[in-house]
């Protein structure tokens, strides 16, 4: 059946349109039972069929299928006729058998029940995929568990670590607890010293739900990718990358077997986030954390005269006193690194842990995207 539907392929519409319900408008009993689509009866099929076929591309999208989908089913139907047999469809580009069955699947379900839904918001709402954002991904339960996050910054001689404590109230901004840069000191260290340094650092950090890392680097970004140098430059980032891994999973509760406590954020993710991102060169984080640093209103009167102004304070971050002076009196590299650590963890906290629409309309590649403000321009609560 499948090598038939490839040679129908290559024959003219109306040939293939033909062939595929001369002298059989109906599926018989034998028929249904080596069709590739389920079984459907007589009362089912006529259904499906008077719904394909009298429907508008916009009346066919309240259904589950794509607006693309539905233009080339329409496209199909115009030049070929209306459907004849439920077994049409599979004969309409983009329609395999599982698109065909999840589709038909939605035009048997009551319309009075289906129109009911919509009209008092009775249907869920699509949950944000956190999949393109992560790896691996997180499911729903453990996104909401999640009160605490470690963002770590790994370079070739250092490791800098920034932790979040997330709001539980929507009034309630995430709080900086922890900052910190730690120098490994040396690029050709021996994997034995390169790992007593890694499990050094990895005690150095906090305890969180979770720790986040930028997805390690697949290919050499290099003009000379084959030089002795850059080899060893990646070599040893990428062993600090798996031994600070390996440390920090072992952290996961032993009964938790299912869930994850460490994560990869796609590369480049957080630098679109921020706008620190030209071409593929990344600029400096400092200006966006200073700047998130500066008190920019007053949080006790805003709460009380508008309340609605703090819509979005959970995305937001408080700064302690003694952090900013810290951060203050370091060198500029390193509160750049300091910054990346952080920047990284707060887009985590954004994108997957609180789905912030803003940030999530920053990174996604729709037009709509850019009519909207940066995310960098946040506003933060300092002590």
């Amino acid at each position: 059946m499948l090598s038939y539907n490839r040679v129908l392929w290559g024959l003219p519409g109306k040939i293939m349109r033909n062939l595929s319900t001369a002298g059989t408008p109906v599926l018989n009993e034998n028929d249904q039972t080596n069709s590739l689509l389920p079984a459907y009866t007589d009362e089912e099929r006529q259904k499906i069929l008077t719904r394909i076929n009298d429907t508008t591309i916009d009346q066919m999208l309240s259904y589950d299928i794509t607006k693309g989908r539905a233009s080339k089913l329409h496209s199909w139907r115009t030049r070929n006729g209306p459907l004849r047999d439920v077994n049409d469809i599979l004969f309409v580009e983009g329609f395999g058998l599982k698109v065909a069955t999840r589709f038909f699947r939605s035009l048997l379900e009551p319309e009075g029940a289906r129109r009911g839904s919509e009209v008092k918001g009775t249907q869920k709402p699509k949950s944000t995929r956190t999949a393109p954002f992560i790896t691996p991904g997180m499911d729903e339960g453990q996104r909401t568990r999640i009160v605490s996050s470690v963002g770590v910054r790994i370079g070739v001689t250092s490791v800098s670590w920034a932790r979040l404590e997330i709001g539980k109230y929507d009034t309630e901004p995430c709080r900086l607890t922890h900052w910190q840069h730690h120098e490994l000191n040396d690029k050709k260290l021996h994997l034995a010293e390169l790992a007593r340094r890694c499990l050094y650092v990895t005690h150095q950090m906090p305890q969180a739900d979770c720790y986040v890392l930028e997805n390690p680097q697949m290919a050499q970004a290099s003009s000379n990718p084959g030089s002795i140098d850059q080899q060893n430059v990646n070599i040893q980032k990428s062993q600090v990358t798996a031994i600070l891994s390996y440390a920090l999973l072992s952290r996961a509760d032993p009964d938790a077997t299912k869930c994850n406590n460490l994560y990869y954020m796609r590369r480049f993710l957080t630098a679109r986030l921020f706008n620190h991102l030209v071409g593929t060169e990344r600029v400096s984080s400092e200006d966006s954390i200073l700047s998130m640093m500066r008190t920019h209103y007053n949080m006790e009167d805003q709460i009380e005269a508008t309340p609605q102004a703090h819509a979005g304070i959970r995305s937001q971050v408080q700064f302690p006193a003694d952090l900013r002076n810290m951060f203050s009196q370091l060198e500029r590299y390193q509160r750049e690194l300091l910054g990346q650590a952080f920047l990284l963890n707060l887009a985590f906290a954004r994108l997957v842990l609180l789905q912030d629409p803003l940030s999530i309309s920053t990174v996604s590649r729709s037009p709509k995207s850019s009519l909207l403000p940066s995310a960098d321009g946040c506003e933060a609560i300092v002590q």
